[in-house]
């Protein structure tokens, strides 16, 4: 029925199809469960100026390793994409304090060491609330800075009439989104 240039034609485009089919399926992004960290700010009232923006620094990094791992066993080396989802500032100290009261304005950067500080999300205005969400800026990737051994973030602040005598402590909440490379 076939001869032999036949059945070496037939293999050989077995063989593409099934070499192609594996290269797709090793270019298709998975997204994993969300991912939520957060950093922590700490902030002597005697080095802010009203309305006068200010740069924290947070006193914490971010390692996401454990994070992937438990996703499905992916390394930082698998991650394609990353976008936040979701911000979300609270005011710890000074208590019983709005954010109204304390801030005009915020916007959080990443930071990680060989990479420029990344613009994640922002508010201008906030609530009679102790919590705010911040806007994300969801174009920002941030697979650069999920690849790195930690990172870290700053809050850049526009202060209300602060207090010198006073600590003011933030905490900002990000969701993830990652994408890792599928098998």
């Amino acid at each position: 029925m076939y001869g032999t240039g036949g059945w070496l034609a037939l293999a050989l485009l077995a063989f593409t199809l099934v070499m192609a089919g594996c290269e797709a399926a090793a270019s298709e992004r998975l997204t994993l469960p969300e991912i939520e960290v957060s950093f922590r700010f700490e902030v002597s009232g005697s080095v802010l100026t009203d309305g006068q923006p200010y740069t924290a620094t947070a006193v914490n990094t971010v390692d996401l390793t454990t994070a992937l791992q438990q996703r499905g066993g992916y390394t930082k080396s698998e991650v394609v994409a990353a976008t936040v989802t979701a911000a979300e500032m609270e005011r710890i100290q000074p208590p019983l304090t709005d954010l109204s009261e304390l801030l005009s304005e915020a916007r959080l950067l990443l930071t990680a060491s060989g990479l420029n500080d990344l613009e994640v999300a922002s508010r201008a205005g906030f609530p009679d609330d102790e919590t705010a969400a911040l806007a994300p800026r969801s174009s920002a990737d941030i697979a650069a800075f999920v690849k790195k051994p930690a990172f870290g973030a700053k809050l850049r602040l526009v202060p209300l009439q602060p207090d010198a005598g006073e600590t003011y402590i933030y905490e900002v909440r990000l969701t993830l989104r990652v994408q890792v490379e599928g098998v």
